[in-house]
């Protein structure tokens, strides 16, 4: 059988069509189709059929056209009490074979293959979905969906076309979703592209002018910034460039036979390969010598870029000009048009990515490429784990093996003298380490010389200037170091010296006045002494650093007593604090006393320039802390608590952290202890870690006590609120409120940030707990605690999007929208612009607009992703789209929910992991399957009544209520608890239960 619903509705058996009846019947059996796997309620049909007006015959009218397909298809309907299901193999409806196809087509890994699935899946349509018949709610819920998935597709297939060379077929393709669609610019991107590529030049200029007087006349503005660039690229007459970036390859590259056929392999495959290793392992000569290999494979060029590695990571801010350059397009102004534009050169190119030398995830991820058409080496001293989410593969390299040592060697020097004296051989092999770089220096060392011996001895007797300290430095290298050193004037070489102090730097004219204890113009003047002996590189304007085996040699050189980096220890710690007040003025730090160094911050107009200051200096900040000592190395990391809140990795907090901790504790000092255990404290909360934050909670509370510092104290007892809440005590954590609000009272009366943090922070509590109307009155005494404070759009966004929940709860939607709507305002990314959105989507969907409720969700779904983490509200998000967004199938829905309960197995907030519960309950029992419903409800139920979470607890209830043993006794308890709390709608929908039951006995 094939029943087909991308067109008009119709149905074939053995190639005979089988006539269906009236319009109505069409539509049931369109609808139907139209979500497979899931069961659509008799209440949606009715809505599809007449949506305003129904007759009071309506329910009757359904189940006749239900009883009359069923003649017709036997036993394929499926029926519960929660409605009608199409039960067919998914080769028999002609949208399942279209997302079948599409998502073979995705998978392809290659632009021709998927070209030709999507071709397939552009067979499957006929007309308009369900051509004809039902409602503007059919309209609006199912065929504009599903019109919109066919636009995609036509965007994908048409990249996938350009990308093949198929460049002729583009503008027809692209013409009708053009004509239905003017105002998408993406179809006129790529129907210019495909003109520009083809030759037809005067074409694609002409189509963008169309474009441009279309986007003035309906909207009065001008294209955005993907047409402004292609254009301008063709008015100067710039064709696509192939970039042949690859350094020359390796002559003598030995071994690596393995990794080079797996990096071959995933190269092949359009994926992300990470090679990884220690430094002169040869990582970089992999990626050289297997590029060259593949090269044929990737006719739109090769890309080669050094990211600086552990010194000074080049930010993808600074490298993608040069990228875009080298691709013959020219950059844009804005970093987030750069990307945009990069991203979109390259889905329509198949170029290899070489990004050698990277420092960390955060470096490479911007430079990926979108699609599958290219792929990418990554060389790297980490294993940049977190690229896994990219599909990334490692390949790890090792030392070289004794016979690929010596078959390296016997190509650089010989085989002669290896083969004469392979224990010399050998031997020399184990000095080296059998590091190919170390064996390459040995090698080139070695030229001429008859005897392998004489060499050997020369390693043993002082192996730094040999070759390298513990077999990493070269030895001709270290010889042009102590020349030019020598060459050097004293107080140049006294900066030298001390730039060793601190690896992993770089610096500025600034940072290095301080080092060198002078002032700002004489740094500039041994800045460029230094440069021009080549012993510190310029690499940004301004920005100065070390090569790695450079600081080694200075390192090596540091004159005890003489040599002291007191003066940039003082200058990070100082400036840190500075921009940390302006950035974050909330977060209180100890304050800084005699013991500490003296003042020596720079200034910062605003804080705006506060947080550029620590977004350049954070790696910088770091180095320093790895090399501090004693009060200063604890000083230096409660800085960075600060900056946690912006969404500085708490992990990296809590490593350097325990560090500081551990000393603090060995020497005594408690006010290191406690600083370091409320630093502690703050990142395992923003880890969603409370256990951990409670135990370092306590021990801060009570050591602030000790020295007498009662901002701490009260800071650290508001930790423990959120903490104890996160966990579900609601009970203690209800109990602590009060008394940490009249204490921030009585010790700060006038209004200040923590007063109102700590009043919203209980009336999230309240909420949860089920007390609505109580957490209103706390939340807007919060916020007019904020009215007369400076306040971020993120803290509007959370203060407002509070109030919203609240109105929700209480059943008032107008008001929920309304401050929803207050929180967005100015609230550009990040997690609580996900979580706002959240909120509002469920507003939308408990006020009947499903279709507005699954837009925002996805918005929401989007802006989590982009950071996505535990703390960035991905998990909301997308459990909030699979409650609102009923176009998913059953199928996907139940998945989304059961990874948010997963993702929230093993953290805490119980609320959230119960309230998802619940949700998967209810998208259960809506999809017919009552059984697995209860299963749900009743976990969610104990866990409210185990941690006083009545809402939730109602809710369950009332799920339980449609698909319980008990029901009638649920649905009573459901209305009651709802009555007493004050959620009105949740009492609404608990009591439509209880009378429907009633109507049933």
């Amino acid at each position: 059988m094939d029943i087909r619903v991308l067109g008009p509705v119709e149905v074939f058996e053995g190639g005979a069509r089988i006539p269906i009846e009236g319009a109505q019947q069409q539509c049931v059996l369109g609808l139907l189709a139209a979500h497979p796997g899931a069961f659509v309620p008799v209440d949606r049909l009715i809505e599809a059929l007449w949506e305003k007006d129904p007759p009071k015959t309506a329910k009757t009218i359904v189940q006749l056209k239900v009883s009359q397909l069923r003649k017709m298809l036997g036993e394929r309907i499926a029926s519960t009490t929660a409605g009608y299901s199409l039960a067919v193999p998914d080769e028999e409806v002609d949208l399942r074979r279209f997302r079948l196809l599409v998502a073979e087509g995705r998978a392809a890994g290659r632009p021709d293959l998927a070209a030709a699935a999507w071709e397939r899946a552009l067979e499957q349509w006929r007309g308009q979905p369900l051509q004809g018949i039902g409602s503007d709610w059919v309209e609006q819920r199912v065929r504009v969906p599903l019109q919109r998935e066919l636009w995609d597709l036509l965007e994908d297939h048409a990249a996938a076309l350009i990308d093949a060379g198929r460049h002729r077929e583009v503008p027809a393709l692209l013409q009708e979703l053009r004509d239905d669609e003017p105002l998408r610019e993406t179809p006129h991107a790529l129907a210019m592209t495909a003109l520009w590529h083809d030759g037809r030049t005067a074409e694609a200029l002409e189509l963008f002018h169309d474009v441009q007087r279309l986007l003035a006349g309906e909207l009065g503005v001008d294209p955005g910034p993907r047409l402004r660039d292609l254009h301008q690229r063709i008015l100067e007459g710039h064709r696509p460039m192939v970039p042949r970036q690859l350094p020359r390859d390796v002559a003598a590259f030995v071994g690596r036979r393995a990794e080079a056929e797996r990096l071959r392999e995933l190269l092949r495959g359009g994926r992300v390969a990470v090679v990884t290793g220690a430094a002169g392992i040869g990582k970089s000569a992999l990626a050289v010598h297997v590029g060259h290999q593949v090269a044929a494979d990737f006719p739109d060029g090769q890309l080669h870029l050094n990211l600086g590695g552990q010194g000074e990571p080049l930010p993808p801010e600074r490298v993608l000009p040069r990228l875009l350059e080298a691709l013959g397009v020219p950059p844009p102004r804005g970093s987030a048009e750069q990307f945009d534009l990069y991203r979109s050169t390259l889905a329509t190119r198949r170029v290899l990515v070489v990004l050698d030398n990277a420092a960390h995830v955060e470096q490479v991820r911007p430079l990926l490429p979108g699609g599958s058409s290219c792929a990418v080496i990554v060389t790297s001293r980490d294993a940049l784990r977190g690229l896994v989410l990219q599909g990334a593969q490692n390949i790890r390299l090792g030392a070289f093996s004794p016979d690929e040592s010596r078959d390296l060697l016997a190509d650089l020097v010989g085989r002669d003298p290896v083969g004469a004296d392979p224990k010399a051989a050998a031997e020399l092999a184990e000095l080296c380490g059998h590091l190919p770089l170390a064996l390459a220096i040995a090698g080139a060392n070695l030229s001429g010389r008859a005897s392998l011996r004489d060499y050997i001895e020369e390693l043993h007797a002082d192996r730094w200037n040999t070759l390298a300290a513990e077999g990493d430095a070269q030895a001709t290298v270290a010889t042009a170091f102590a020349s030019s050193y020598a060459a050097l004037p004293p107080d140049a070489q006294v900066l030298f010296r001390r730039f060793g102090l601190v690896p992993g730097c770089d610096f500025t004219a600034s940072s290095a006045a301080r080092l060198a204890e002078t002032d700002l113009g004489t740094a500039r003047r041994l800045l460029a002494r230094l440069a021009s002996a080549h012993l510190v590189e310029e690499h940004a304007p301004g920005r100065y650093l070390l090569h790695d085996l450079v600081s080694l040699y200075a390192r090596e050189h540091c004159v005890a007593g003489d040599d002291d980096p007191a003066g940039l220890h003082a200058y990070y710690l100082h400036t840190a604090r500075a921009a940390a007040s302006l950035f974050a003025p909330s977060i209180d730090l100890l304050p800084l006393t005699e013991e500490d160094p003296p003042p020596d911050a720079e200034e910062f107009a605003d804080a705006q320039a506060a947080h550029a200051w620590f977004r350049i200096e954070q790696h910088n900040l770091l180095a320093v802390i790895d090399h501090a000592r004693g009060r200063l190395l604890w000083r230096l990391v409660e800085t960075l608590r600060t900056f946690m809140y912006d969404g500085y990795q708490p992990n990296v907090v809590i490593e350097v952290a325990a560090r500081a901790l551990a000393a603090a504790e060995r020497s005594g000092d408690r006010a290191g202890q406690a600083g370091m255990h409320h630093t502690l404290a703050n990142a395992r909360l923003m880890l969603n870690e409370p256990r951990p934050a409670i135990h370092h909670c306590r021990i801060s509370s009570r050591l602030y006590d000790k020295i007498g510092w009662k901002t701490g104290t009260l800071l650290a007892l508001s930790n423990l609120v959120i903490a104890t809440t996160s966990l579900g005590n609601l009970h203690e954590s209800l109990a602590y409120h009060d008394r940490i609000i009249q204490l921030w009272e009585e010790f700060e009366p006038r209004a200040t940030t923590k007063l109102a943090m700590a009043l919203e922070n209980y009336a999230m509590t309240l909420l949860w707990a089920g007390r609505p109307r109580e957490a209103l009155e706390r939340q807007f005494r919060s916020i007019r605690v904020r009215q007369s404070l400076p306040e971020s759009p993120g803290g509007q966004a959370r203060a407002y999007t509070i109030v919203g929940d609240i109105h929700l709860a209480l059943g008032d939607i107008g008001a929920a929208m309304d401050a929803f709507d207050r929180g967005l305002t100015g609230v550009s990314g990040g997690s609580q612009l996900a979580r706002t959105l959240a909120s509002a989507a469920m507003a939308w969907h408990r006020r009947g607009d499903t279709v507005r409720a699954a837009d925002t969700a996805r918005r929401a779904v989007h802006a989590a992703d982009e950071n996505r983490g535990p703390s960035s509200g991905y998990d909301e998000a997308s459990g909030t789209l699979a409650r609102v967004d009923d176009s998913l199938g059953l199928g996907e829905r139940v998945k989304l929910l059961e990874d948010v309960l997963a993702a929230y197995r093993d953290r805490a907030y119980p609320f959230l992991n119960t309230r998802a519960r619940v949700w998967l309950a209810e998208v259960l029992l809506e999809g017919g399957r009552p059984e697995e419903a209860a299963d749900h409800a009743r976990q969610a139920r104990d866990a409210a009544v185990r941690y006083g979470m009545r809402q939730l607890e109602g809710q369950a209830l009332t799920v339980l209520a449609g698909a319980g043993p008990d029901r009638v006794d649920d649905a009573r308890r459901a209305v009651k608890l709802h009555r007493e709390s004050g959620h009105r709608l949740d009492e609404a929908a608990a009591q439509a239960a209880l009378d429907r039951l009633l109507d049933q006995t």
